[in-house]
């Protein structure tokens, strides 16, 4: 009886540590699937004419915008907001941004509104609301912003040339180093 007893106790501890060590190693395996989230740029548009969305960025290896630190999403025309994630590749931290609206071929195209743009890294995020996105992100001389109707206007400039983009704005370096580096205002 004693026996029994005691392979049952034995038994018993095995199963108990068993289970503890396989929970203890999902709990390990949730954190590091956490840990590999990518920076993410989304950006909710509205854009009746379908066009290509570019981002390009800087991430410390790269001075200037050049073509092999690109993001291309192609969005159909709608007459709603539409949610366009830009996801970088695992390890790459962006710390600048120019946001190309349309390809560099004038087609006339009917103004574009920006509702929002959200940037996530981790689990964190800074969101951008449509009142402050010309806080952060300036157009240049191909973009011409209404403030009355939120929108953004697309056109050639003085010397004929056609390439619409945003680009950041001083105000954005510092929520970009609080977003990578956990830090909160």
């Amino acid at each position: 009886m004693t026996k029994k007893i005691c392979f049952s106790i034995l038994l018993f501890s095995f199963l108990f540590t068993s289970c503890k060590n396989e929970g203890d190693a999902n709990t390990n395996q949730k954190v590091k699937e956490d840990n590999v989230e990518v920076f993410q740029f989304v950006v909710d548009i509205k854009t009746k004419d379908s066009t290509d969305l570019i981002l390009y960025y800087k991430d410390g290896t790269n001075e200037w915008i050049v073509e092999d630190k690109a993001i291309w999403n192609t969005v159909p025309g709608e007459s709603g907001f539409q949610k366009v994630v830009f996801n970088f590749d695992e390890g790459v931290i962006p710390n600048d941004f120019r946001f190309d609206i349309g390809r560099n071929e004038f087609k006339n195209n009917q103004p574009n509104e920006i509702k929002k743009i959200i940037l996530n890294y981790q689990g964190r995020s800074f969101e951008i609301e449509q009142d402050k996105i010309n806080y952060f992100f300036k157009p240049n001389q191909c973009i011409v912003y209404d403030a009355e109707t939120k929108q953004y206007a697309l056109k050639k400039d003085d010397n004929g040339n056609y390439d619409p983009y945003l680009e950041t704005a001083a105000p954005i370096y510092p929520q970009i180093a609080n977003l990578v580096l956990n830090k909160t205002e």
